[in-house]
């Protein structure tokens, strides 16, 4: 094989039309993430991006909006409970699901609906 892939460079999450305030308020307020500059070619478009490390999540509007069911990012998390009771006290309803060996997780909806994935590998 001549090429073999790396990494993710950015997921992309939709939300609704003139969802970018609450989109600041969960993924920067809550979650950390830092908020950058979208290249001017998108400035138009709506949305927001964010990054954390090396990775961006693109927040991009969708007209008519309807969150996926299944579909979802899934962040690993230093300090998973923290987050947890960080997200219960907002408050966010955390969703357990079948575990994975070798993985704490849990998932919780952001607020356009999107499922939304937090995992910790077990030491």
């Amino acid at each position: 094989m001549t090429f073999r892939i790396e990494g993710i460079d950015h997921i992309h999450i939709t939300a609704p039309k003139g969802a970018e305030d609450e989109a600041r308020r969960f993924y920067g307020d809550l979650l950390g993430m830092t908020e950058i500059p979208k290249p001017e070619v998108f400035q138009n478009n709506g949305g927001c991006w964010f990054q954390f490390g090396r990775q961006e999540v693109h927040i991009g509007i969708l007209e008519p909006f309807e969150a996926p069911r299944k579909v979802h990012p899934a962040f690993i998390v230093k300090n998973l409970q923290g987050l947890r009771t960080h997200l219960e006290e907002m408050p966010y309803p955390i969703q357990e699901e079948a575990p994975i060996p070798g993985r704490t997780r849990f998932f919780v909806r952001d607020p356009f609906g999107n499922k939304i994935e937090f995992l910790e590998y077990d030491v």
